[in-house]
């Protein structure tokens, strides 16, 4: 994955990146595969040279992984690959393509943010700022593709081949 490679990366010469690569692909990422939010917090707090605990906590938990059970954000800040390449310049030269959700070469972030909807679809039917998002899950014909995608895209980021 270019963005993710792109900002940790960044991460390990600077101890440094901007907000958005913060929030949009690393706390994004976070998200989508439920990774514990203390340990990404800490995570955070290790690497970042201005990780301060007032910044932290509310953008990371509040914010980044929605862990605050909504106080801060009202609707998780979630994305696919769809988003990441518009707002970013990361998905040029990705082996992933952002517009897709499943196959080989389906952007990661694509197929989990839908593998994401999915799995709290009961808890987000009762925001009234996820329908649209929920519309556009409803619409999806290939749901038990996504979901075997979404366990293979799981399980090569644990192992690390993806």
């Amino acid at each position: 994955m270019n963005c993710v490679s792109s900002v940790v990366s960044d991460i390990e010469k600077r101890a440094w990146v901007h907000h958005i690569p913060r929030l949009m692909i690393l706390s994004n990422l976070a998200l989508l595969t439920s990774t514990n939010p203390q340990e990404f917090l800490d995570w955070m707090r290790e690497n970042f040279i201005d990780a301060s605990q007032w910044v932290m906590v509310p953008n990371v938990i509040g914010m980044g992984v929605h862990a605050d059970g909504g106080r801060l954000m009202t609707k998780p800040y979630a994305a696919g690959g769809a988003y990441i390449n518009r707002m970013t310049q990361y998905c040029k030269g990705c082996v992933y393509d952002p517009k897709m959700r499943v196959g080989d070469t389906a952007c990661p972030f694509t197929t989990l943010y839908w593998d994401f909807l999915d799995r709290h679809r009961e808890t987000f039917a009762k925001n009234h700022r996820m329908g649209q998002q929920l519309m556009g899950l409803n619409r999806l014909s290939d749901l038990p593709e996504l979901r075997v995608r979404a366990a293979s895209v799981l399980a090569g980021l644990e192992n690390g081949s993806i």
